[in-house]
């Protein structure tokens, strides 16, 4: 009983997970439009409008990487099999692991987005229930507020270099250094301080010479300066902690598992396997296989007119590739295409033994002209 009820019991977390993270999203969405339509007063059509630019971007951007933008996507089929086995969170650790940097710059900017639309929201709200504003702060006191919150991160870098500077000086590896440091969090905190710095300095310029300043402006400075403030001294905690409070044979060790999950992670259900899985007599190695005495058919990437590296494979069309060969008994797939194969001038593609009509070869070259994208060709 117990191992009928565990598959249920992992898809219900995966369920769970799925909805709360697509339930988040389009809460955080919904309230970016909903702010840009009734406080900044943008109308609807251009919201929509901004939303299919954006679309279309994202559309676009996957195309120029070589995936194709369909179901059938041998790319976007490995993620979906790597979602639905692993779900979104672990999903997400394997990409942050591999552009760290780049996610964790990511991160502070979304997290200033965040936050900002946090205190237009706020400040909304309150806009709506009271007319008039409850506070006379003017707009020095703004400009006031944003030097104290650049001298306030500024003296905090500087502690936070002192401590990093410390974790450095370990007898650790230069590895587990970097693991450490980025573990608290350093450069998504940098991004965030700085960013929140730049919004509060732009709401204190544009509004210099306000006497008394309207709810948007006080609430999106006070959330960003108090978000601010507790994100440093957090990250400084954290760092404390690691520094002096942790026992670091234990934090090798869940690094070293964090490592090895996100390898298995990484290694299972990869692009080449899920094509082998998905379209009958292809490998997910390209080999080619001695020759039995067989009629070889090699159709080359000059015949289909590819160079470059093999991006995407459009399972769909490999499919019928195999169905073509299937319908002759003595014919066999010797080799096929690859994720990461590369083209040369002449290079074999696909590779059958047996004997196929002419008519059967053109239909296998049409599918792979249209069945394949390649990176640094065509």
């Amino acid at each position: 009983m117990a191992s009928l009820r565990q598959p249920s019991i992992s898809s219900l977390r995966l369920l769970s997970s799925f909805v709360i993270g697509f339930g988040t999203l389009i809460l955080i969405v919904s309230l970016l439009l909903i702010t840009l339509n009734q406080v900044f007063a943008v109308n609807w059509q251009i919201i929509l409008l901004f939303v299919a630019a954006s679309a279309i971007l994202v559309l676009g951007i996957l195309w120029y990487g070589g995936i194709f933008i369909s179901p059938w996507s041998l790319r976007l089929r490995t993620v979906y099999r790597k979602y639905r086995h692993f779900g979104a969170l672990s999903l997400l650790s394997v990409i942050k692991s591999r552009r760290r940097r780049s996610m964790e710059f990511m991160k502070g900017i979304l997290l200033v987005i965040t936050v900002l639309i946090a205190g237009i929201f706020i400040g909304f709200i309150h806009s709506s229930l009271s007319e008039e504003v409850p506070f006379n702060i003017s707009g020095s006191v703004l400009g006031t507020t944003w030097q104290v919150h650049a001298v306030i991160i500024g003296f905090s870098f500087v502690a936070l270099t002192f401590v990093w500077e410390e974790i450095y000086g370990n007898s650790l590896n230069n590895e587990l250094t970097r693991l450490f440091v980025e573990d608290i969090g350093s450069i998504w905190t940098v991004t965030f301080v700085f960013g929140a710095n730049l919004v509060i300095g732009a709401i204190a310029f544009t509004h210099s010479s306000v006497e008394t300043a309207e709810f948007l402006p006080i609430y999106t400075t006070a959330v960003l300066f108090t978000a601010s403030i507790l994100t440093v001294a957090k990250r400084f905690l954290d760092a404390l902690d690691l520094l002096f409070y942790t026992d670091l044979d234990g934090k090798v060790k869940n690094f070293a598992k964090e490592d090895l999950e996100k390898e298995i992670i990484s290694t299972s259900s990869t692009p080449n396997q899920v094509l082998a899985e998905s379209v009958p007599g292809f490998d997910q190695v390209s080999m080619r296989l001695p020759n039995f005495g067989l009629e070889r058919i090699i159709v080359s990437s000059k015949d289909i007119d590819k160079r470059g590296t093999v991006s995407d494979i459009n399972l769909r069309r490999m499919y019928k590739i195999s169905e073509i060969v299937n319908q002759d008994a003595t014919a066999s797939i010797d080799q096929n295409p690859t994720i990461d194969m590369t083209l040369a001038e002449d290079t074999t593609v696909i590779s059958l033994d047996g004997d196929l009509s002419k008519e059967q070869l053109e239909q296998i070259e049409r599918q792979l002209r249209r069945g394949i994208r390649t990176r640094g060709g065509n």
